[in-house]
């Protein structure tokens, strides 16, 4: 059995109390908020970064040193405990693997210098944006690998299983043998927001082949929208991460 954390996912709404109790009742011990939400009571958390443009769409801007600077110095300003990781999303084209390096740099100086911690920063990848697929996720990791090894220990890669697969559909299975296994940090899975099954397009043996050859720990988010769908989408992690067949 690989070494896995099942993380409560940010679609879930709920009071940060309810959220938390939900989380414990299924096994998963860790609490994803996005921005603007509030910390749960005890269970470790991690907080997921987006910025947004003014019709709602994600446009970071990580090629900017200065609103760089100033998001990183925001992060979990109302916090008063350190999250165990924070999640990025690259951006469009303009935002260079230097760009992403320097980024995951200053937030992790950020936390460390408020919170006395070292914060992992993990890099999403987005159909519509920088890091899409396999390649250009293995480029950014050997950019990071190669300019700031001293960063390694503290950045990864959180892969978005439904994005992936928009972005590469037939290709998947080929763009996936290019992901650095000691990159991957954590997976978010799901199926139109529902209970991820093997009769999907999206080929889950071979996603989950990587999380037991990954070297560490791996988050595992099931992105479900109902939350009746995450005791059994979780369960579903667990039968093919051992794999055994459901009866």
């Amino acid at each position: 059995m690989p070494d896995v954390t099942y993380v409560l996912p940010d679609s879930l709404p709920g009071t940060p109390a309810a959220r938390e109790a939900l989380a414990l009742q299924v096994g998963c011990d860790i609490v994803e908020i996005g921005p603007g939400e509030s910390v749960p009571p005890s269970l470790p958390w991690i907080q997921r970064l987006s910025s947004t443009d003014q019709h709602g769409r994600d446009l970071p801007r990580w090629y900017d040193r200065a609103w760089t600077e100033t998001l990183s110095c925001s992060i979990t300003d109302s916090a008063d405990r350190a999250p165990v990781a924070v999640t990025i999303e690259p951006g469009a084209d303009r935002n260079r693997p230097g760009d992403l390096v320097r980024a995951i740099g200053a937030i992790h100086e950020a936390l460390l210098g408020r919170f006395e911690r070292e914060v992992p920063v993990l890099v999403a990848n987005r159909s519509d944006q920088v890091l899409r697929d396999g390649a250009t996720l293995a480029e950014f990791w050997e950019y990071l690998v190669r300019r700031a090894p001293d960063l390694v220990p503290f950045a990864g890669i959180a892969l978005d299983g439904p994005e992936f697969y928009a972005a590469t559909r037939s290709r998947m299975v080929d763009e996936l043998a290019l992901l650095p296994l000691p990159s991957l940090r954590y997976l978010r899975l799901h199926t139109r927001k529902k209970r991820p099954d093997l009769s999907d397009s999206l080929p889950w043996r071979t996603v989950f082949g990587l999380v037991k050859k990954a070297p560490g720990t791996v988050l595992l988010a099931p992105a479900v929208r109902d939350p009746a769908e995450l005791a059994p989408a979780v369960l579903f992690c667990m039968v093919n991460l051992q794999e055994r067949a459901f009866t």
